[in-house]
């Protein structure tokens, strides 16, 4: 367990490890160490389904132990995956606060990994993607290529667009596979550098959750673990989430995508651009999208007011188009 006497305010039980909770971990192609954590309802006779629970940029399993007890509290089983380059799993470079890539095909192939080997089949019940932001892209660029290897995907923000504030996206986009082409790809993005903890980081600070306790969880577990920090993306990191997003923006990847999908959109996203989920879900065969009008980001990390919703809307996906009974 954590010491929590370094942290201005304690974690709250919700927000801590479900007693049920198991950590693992599997090395993949480029003979990185990527971490993996589980837990089964009980008893295991009440297994609805499996979730593979997939984070977004910076993103690892701790942050999410209150949704993951949802979900148990569900009847569904979990299964997460840490990415590479963050969570508990190996990163790309000796600043392990930068958030680096070498192309989302790697991403792709330790997801399939993931899958095929370490996902047991709880009999006949169905297995869905449950994925956040660049974990939602991840998990579609997955499907594009395999789109019958799960039942559904319940995805929250996907990263299919990146806010740039003032600059035009094309504009960044080509500024990034500059500074990549000359040799600059492992810097940080200017307004970038590693992670400090902000002792009076208050919720008007949060660009992710209105909610005032919730918008704090990820900090708090950054300040726990150091291991955990992320502070920004590289060049390399932003060049190569504008390439994959190019990818993902044509019409005949989305149209390959023949999964069940659910978009939740937030409309007070300042991380990703929302505009462009219902541009792709014009173009997906089997594509609903909810959108939660007042929601920031961090949509799982939200108020009640629309977490609630959001989970209302997890349910009847999984009864309607994931099978789950």
């Amino acid at each position: 367990m954590y010491d929590q006497s370094v942290l201005p305010v304690p974690l709250q039980d919700r927000f801590l490890q479900h007693e049920d909770w198991r950590w693992g971990y599997f090395t993949n192609a480029d003979g990185a160490r990527l971490r993996t954590g589980w837990a089964d309802p009980r008893p295991r006779s009440t297994v609805r389904a499996t979730a593979i629970t997939l984070p977004g940029f910076g993103g690892f399993a701790e942050q999410w132990f209150e949704l993951f007890t949802d979900l148990l509290d569900r009847g569904i089983a979990i299964r997460h995956l840490d990415w590479q380059g963050q969570g508990g799993s190996d990163r790309y470079l000796d600043n392990s606060h930068k958030m680096h890539s070498l192309g989302y095909g790697r991403d792709v192939r330790d997801l399939h990994t993931f899958i095929e080997q370490f996902i047991e089949v709880n009999h006949d019940k169905p297995v869905f993607l449950l994925a956040h932001s660049m974990g939602a892209h991840i998990a579609m660029r997955y499907l594009s290529e395999r789109s019958d290897a799960v039942a559904g995907a319940f995805l929250t923000t996907p990263m299919l667009g990146i806010h740039t504030e003032k600059a035009p996206p094309a504009i960044v986009s080509q500024i990034a596979h500059l500074m990549t082409t000359l040799g600059f790809g492992e810097r940080y993005i200017p307004g970038h550098e590693d992670w400090w903890f902000r002792q009076n980081y208050a919720l008007e600070d949060s660009r992710l959750s209105h909610d005032p306790v919730r918008y704090r969880v990820a900090q708090l577990y950054y300040r726990l673990e150091p291991s955990l920090r992320i502070g920004g993306g590289t060049w390399r990191w932003l060049h190569e989430s504008f390439r994959s997003i190019r990818k993902l923006q044509q019409t005949r990847v989305l149209r390959d995508i023949r999964t069940p999908i659910h978009i939740a959109s937030a409309g007070k996203d300042v991380i990703v651009d929302s505009r462009s989920h219902a541009r792709a879900a014009q173009h997906l065969p089997d594509c609903a999208i909810s959108e939660y009008d007042n929601a920031k980001h961090d949509i799982w990390m939200e108020t009640d007011a629309i977490r609630d919703p959001l989970l209302a809307a997890l349910d009847q996906f999984l009864i309607e188009k994931v099978g789950v009974r």
